[in-house]
């Protein structure tokens, strides 16, 4: 077990008591805190191999390096002539019929090789093209030697005349002599009698060919020469038998891109690129073979092999190793690969994107991201994580991929890998001891003690394996187990067990149940105590109907009361369990409902017995409401009672008295005896089962019911007419005041409208008059400085004027004033004369009257008449005597205060003139 991951392991609680974690593993010391990330990387795991382990094989070759037979090259062989030049063909033909020539040839070529090694100047012979080294007659001391030696085996004789034997250009002619075949190039030749004869089929053979094997007619002549000149100038007699023979020429021009296969003396060789001539009869050529067409080929001991990209060669190859031969497979890369091996064996292509290729011993396992392969490797479980994998052993076996992403748990012989995530719990055997793994993470294991059971779900109230328990109990529930068949009676919370003598039995509901009092047939009765479950019938609601009576459906009891009238109730009690370990030592969870439900019939039974029909229907209160059964009688609960009900009916006295009776003899008799409070019992409605019997009820409470409602009707009546003239006066002042106020908001906003107007028509006529005196006070302006000069010269000339002026009008004034005073003084001495006498000064009353009186009716329009006995004191009355005595009485006084007032004034006038003269 390898927990990587986890800083401190998870503790339960069992009665408030800490509980080590079910691993039971310390945390390594060196881990500090836990990141999700890290607790399900999979790279972290030891039991996952990575491709540098110490298993594989990492120095697998996948080249022929170090096989039997490696080359590192083909060993091809250079072309002996120049295809360029029909003569040095002609030359080797000559050369060759010496044995001895071609073996000089590789002893010269071997020479060269090894100078230019030596040199470190070794010749590449590249594919394709026709860059070997070719001896060169005038140039190569063994050429020339060899050219010498064959021209004085040759029989044949260049002519410059007309006469001979003519081979074109581009062409080589055969002769026969002594068995052997010599060749000539373009030109004229003559051969010497006697020593050889012209090939019949082997003139004028064109060299531009990929292979020239002639096959021709030997031909035998018998000349009869008179002398040389006849012998040259005539024909000669011929005796002749004809024969189908083979050359012992052949000439093979491999191009760019092949390579030859020939055999010498049964010896395979390679032809490399250019022309190659022999001429011992004891060559055969097998094929040519194009690199474009072919990725592989065999020939003799020679093997060669071109392994495209994105793919292996499964090949056998011959390796020694510390003297052990052995034939081993390989898987080589791609490229190109030589060897010379007669052992040597290809047995095709393998894409190298195969997640498993497999060759003899060797196995290369290329695991995707996300997977893990698993393999046996000498009868020992393995799994290889990411990467690839060389395994080269021949008890290696393949098994398969496993994702790791999806498969919660992997097992591959005695190695387990799992992957527990939260909210869950791993369930494993180890050492033949339960295991609970709760902490999230990756966990492995390789034993063949460890046995993965299954997950579940943390959540689930009892996780279970072996001895060891999870107890998960909810608020409203206990559990009940029992150690060495002792109770223990479990809270709420989670409890861990790890005893193989503790038992768990139940769980058991604490909260707060409802069971529905119905009264049992005979076979009902005899079938629930066979099975103690009650028939699975559906609760019933509201009144009971007469099909439920008839049929026995109903879920209610039938009781008998004091005056011997059935009546059925619906009924239902609540109780709940307060002393779990009372109630389990005294009965029988599952019998505790049976028991509650008898005992709560039997009891509501005998209160019912002893209580009388008429008792039962009494309230303080007549009830307006009717019952929806009109064949019979319904005893309503006051939750029955509408809300809208006025006055609201009271709970029958019954009802109360049978609900307090009712608790007062069970409740505390149950919490004492088994732990079990009854809360309540609820009695929904009632039913007089004697039809007859309650056809009269319903009749007399239907009659009440129409009294009650008539005199609600009439209490109604007057309430709506009250309600609907109060509403009417509301719905005029609302209307009211809405009016006023939309009066109001339509003004206010006519007045924002016109203010806001007369703000932008003032702004407006601002801006223009300012604009307007702007520009007036700019032309005044203008103005003013035109005419300041001729004002500041015009002033002079006006301050004289003026000067003048104001001399003339101050003596006009003089005068002037001098003549007011005369006529002052003139009107004074008039008054003073009038005054003297009554007459003159009533007339002169008169006057200022009548002009004062003409002066306030100036620009009268329309005229009033008014009483003057009415309303004498106003202005507008006409003048009478009385008035008119009132008025001088009252101007006489007025005279005479002036007359004083002009008294005093002369008085002080008199004063200054005397001051004047002092």
């Amino acid at each position: 077990l390898f927990p990587h991951f986890f800083e401190h392991p998870k503790t339960l609680t069992m009665d408030n008591k800490p509980i080590s974690s079910l691993l039971a593993i310390p945390a390594p010391a060196t881990t500090s805190t836990a990141t999700s990330e890290d607790a399900f990387d999979f790279t972290q795991l030891k039991l996952i191999e990575k491709p540098d382990s110490p298993w594989n094989s990492h120095s697998l070759p996948q080249t022929l390096e170090h096989c039997d037979g490696y080359l590192d090259k083909l060993p091809l062989k250079q072309p002996n002539v120049d295809q360029r030049n029909p003569q040095t063909i002609a030359d080797m033909i000559n050369i060759l019929t010496d044995p001895a020539a071609e073996e000089e040839f590789e002893r010269a070529m071997d020479d060269m090789t090894i100078q230019q090694e030596e040199n470190k100047q070794a010749v590449s012979i590249s594919k394709g093209e026709n860059t070997h080294n070719v001896f060169d007659y005038n140039s190569s001391d063994v050429m020339i030697e060899q050219l010498a030696a064959s021209n004085r085996n040759v029989s044949h004789i260049e002519l410059c005349f007309v006469f001979g034997w003519v081979t074109r250009p581009g062409c080589i002619s055969l002769y026969n002599k002594d068995g052997k075949t010599y060749a000539v190039s373009e030109g004229r030749w003559m051969l010497t009698p006697f020593r050889g004869n012209w090939i019949w089929g082997g003139g004028n053979i064109n060299v531009n060919q990929d292979i020239i094997k002639p096959v021709w007619e030997r031909v035998l002549y018998y000349y009869v020469f008179v002398d040389m000149w006849t012998s040259l100038m005539s024909s000669t007699s011929v005796l002749a038998f004809n024969k189908k023979d083979s050359s012992q020429v052949l000439i093979v021009r491999v191009l760019t891109g092949e390579v030859g296969l020939v055999s010498e003396q049964g010896t395979a060789k390679l032809l490399g690129g250019g022309t190659h001539v022999y001429n011992s009869g004891t060559v055969k050529l097998t094929r040519k073979v194009k690199y474009a067409d072919s990725t592989s080929f065999s020939w003799g001991p020679y093997n060669y092999l071109r392994v495209p990209r994105g793919q292996y060669a499964k090949v056998w190859a011959n390796t020694t190793v510390d003297g052990i031969t052995a034939l081993v497979p390989r898987l080589l890369k791609e490229g190109e690969h030589y060897v010379r091996s007669v052992l040597f064996k290809f047995d095709g292509y393998v894409d190298s994107s195969e997640q498993y290729i497999c060759h003899g011993s060797v196995h290369m396992i290329s695991v995707p991201k996300g997977f893990v392969a698993k393999v046996f490797h000498g009868n020992k479980p393995r799994l290889l994580g990411e990467g690839t994998h060389v395994i080269e052993s021949t008890q290696c076996e393949y098994l398969g991929m496993e994702s790791i992403i999806t498969t919660p748990c992997i097992v591959h012989g005695t190695i387990t890998i799992l992957r527990v995530t939260r909210g869950e719990v791993g369930l494993a055997w180890s050492n033949n001891e339960p295991i609970f793994i709760d902490q999230p993470g990756l966990y492995e294991f390789d034993s063949a003690d460890f046995r993965f059971v299954e997950f579940k779900e943390a959540g689930e109230r009892l996780i279970s394996l072996g001895a060891k328990k999870i107890i998960q109990v909810y608020t409203g529930e206990v559990g009940i187990t029992y150690e060495q068949g002792e109770l223990r009676i479990l809270n709420n919370g989670r409890h861990l067990i790890d005893s193989s003598t503790h038992i768990f039995e139940c769980f058991l509901s604490t909260k707060q149940k409802s069971i529905r009092l119905r009264t049992l047939g005979d076979k009902e009765r005899e079938k629930h105590n066979d099975e103690h479950t009650l028939p699975n019938r559906k609760k019933g609601h509201g009144e009971i109907r007469d099909d439920e009576w008839e049929t026995g459906s109903g879920d209610f009891i039938v009781c008998d009361t004091r005056d011997l009238v059935k009546i059925a109730v619906r009924a239902d009690v609540f109780y709940s369990i307060t002393d779990p370990e009372k109630c389990i030592r005294n009965i029988d969870p599952d019998e505790l409902e049976d028991l509650v439900r008898e005992t709560a019939v039997a009891t509501l039974t005998n209160i019912i017995r002893s209580t009388a029909l008429n008792q039962i229907a009494q309230s303080e209160h007549v009830s307006a409401l009717g019952t929806s059964d009109t064949g019979g009688h319904g005893f309503q609960n006051s939750s029955k009672i509408g809300e809208n009900s006025s006055p609201p009916p009271s709970a029958p006295m019954f009802l109360e008295k049978a609900h307090d009776e009712f608790m007062n003899k069970l409740h505390d008799d149950f919490q004492l005896r088994y732990g079990v409070d009854i809360v309540n019992i609820r009695m929904e409605s009632m039913k007089i089962m004697d039809n007859e019997l309650s056809f009269q009820i319903s009749k007399q409470a239907l009659t009440t019911a129409q009294v009650e409602n008539e005199l609600a009707n009439l209490d109604g009546q007057s309430m709506i007419l009250t309600q609907k003239e109060r509403t009417s006066a509301e719905v005029q002042n609302i209307n009211a005041r809405a009016e006023a106020s939309a009066l109001k908001t339509r003004m206010d906003a006519e007045n924002q409208r016109k203010v806001e107007a007369a703000e932008s028509e003032a702004e407006a006529l601002k801006i223009a008059q300012k604009a307007k005196a702007e520009a007036e006070s700019a032309a005044i302006l203008m103005k003013a400085e035109a005419k300041a000069k001729a004002a500041e010269a015009e002033a002079e000339s006006f301050k004289i004027a003026t000067k003048a002026e104001a001399e003339a009008v101050l003596l006009k004034a003089e005068a002037e004033a001098e003549a007011i005073r005369m006529k002052a003084a003139a009107e004074s001495e008039r008054a003073e004369v009038i005054s003297k006498t009554k007459f003159g000064q009533q007339e002169c009353l008169l006057g200022i009257y009548s002009e004062m009186v003409k002066q306030s009716n100036s620009g009268v329009e329309k005229v009033v008449y008014l009483d003057p006995s009415v309303n004498r004191q106003s202005p507008f009355a006409l003048g009478s005597l009385d008035n008119l005595n009132r008025d001088l009485h009252s101007l006489s006084l007025v005279g005479i205060v002036s007359n004083a007032e002009a008294g005093i004034e002369g008085g002080v006038q008199a004063d200054r003139g005397e001051e004047k003269q002092m």
